[in-house]
């Protein structure tokens, strides 16, 4: 079965990986010398075996949120920081069922429970909508975009626009509009997901990995190996990161004043990748993230570590 044979194959490259690199990393993370300070909320973020971790950034503290469950596939947390939305493999032998927990982070209690029947069983990534009303599926090899309510009925599905397919990321904006790629075009659909607008066509070879401020204002993205920002109409397009490495997975902080993104992105097995985390001011400038390069890029340290914290799957920043 496809879902079964990639968990399998992914788990051998996690144990793999696991085996050779500790969880502050072992190589260069980027940024500046000193750790990340006085700076808004709470990154959570995966890594290899060791689970769903977070840090808080003003005290640079570390802590376990979910140990790690190679049943689980992937994670999103509300914007308040309150809930999450977990995707796992059914453990009762259901094997073409993504089961959806939405659940107070606090305590663990479970608001809502249920199973989602992806074509072939696929491994899916579900979204929360900022007012946690709805759930975007990013689309899948077999499914386009998947729209349900949080009790897990099914509104929408968009397979193609314009006859096109749509692959690959999603990004919910605060009106409950949803970012989508086809080919090298950027749409964004209405509320009601029956029509979508141009935001841009990319002049890139490889781009992806887009996400938006919190105040819907900014998009911010990785192309050619470093990260872009945008108005969200597309306007205003500017590189805002550079170095002799891959920069992705920007995301921006709850105050809208920060990206963090992912330095140094590698290959670490047949399946598996890293990258450290830094962070940059969201301010439309170009900052160089080589390690030491630049005073203002902060690597994202744990107290009493040395060197940047690594991530290897979802990140998010409340």
């Amino acid at each position: 079965m496809k879902h079964s044979m990639m968990k399998f194959l992914v788990l051998l490259s996690l144990l793999s990986f696991s085996m050779s690199c500790s969880k502050e990393g072992n190589g260069d993370g980027g940024g500046g010398k000193g750790p990340s300070k006085n700076l808004p909320g709470i990154l959570y973020y995966d890594w290899a075996t060791d689970g769903m971790l977070k840090i808080n950034l003003a005290t640079g503290k570390g802590a376990t949120v979910l140990p790690y469950d190679v049943d689980r596939n992937f994670w999103d947390i509300s914007q308040d920081g309150k809930r999450i939305l977990i995707c796992s493999d059914a453990k009762d032998g259901d094997y073409d069922a993504n089961v959806y927990t939405y659940e107070n982070l606090a305590d663990g209690t479970i608001i809502r429970q249920f199973k989602y029947y992806p074509t072939d069983g696929d491994i899916t990534i579900p979204h929360l909508s900022f007012d946690e009303k709805l759930i975007a599926v990013q689309p899948t090899y077999d499914d386009g975009i998947v729209i349900m309510d949080i009790t897990g009925k099914v509104l929408h599905n968009l397979s193609s626009f314009m006859g096109k397919k749509i692959e690959e990321h999603i990004c919910w904006m605060p009106d409950n509009t949803v970012l989508f790629r086809v080919e090298n075009d950027l749409y964004r659909t209405n509320a009601a997901f029956t029509q979508a607008k141009l935001i841009r066509s990319m002049d890139f070879a490889d781009w992806g990995g887009f996400s938006c401020s919190v105040d819907g204002s900014k998009i911010a993205f990785n192309a050619s190996n470093h990260i872009w920002m945008m108005d969200a109409d597309g306007a205003n397009l500017v590189q805002v990161t550079d170095s002799d490495l891959e920069e992705v997975y920007p995301i921006f902080s709850p105050d809208g004043k920060y990206l963090q993104i992912g330095c140094n992105y590698h290959l670490t097995g047949p399946f598996g990748h890293l990258w450290y985390l830094a962070i940059i001011p969201a301010d439309g400038k170009k900052y160089n993230v080589n390690e030491g390069a630049d005073s203002k890029v902060m690597a994202v340290w744990l107290k009493g570590e040395s060197s940047a914290v690594a991530a290897d799957g979802a990140t998010a920043w409340r």
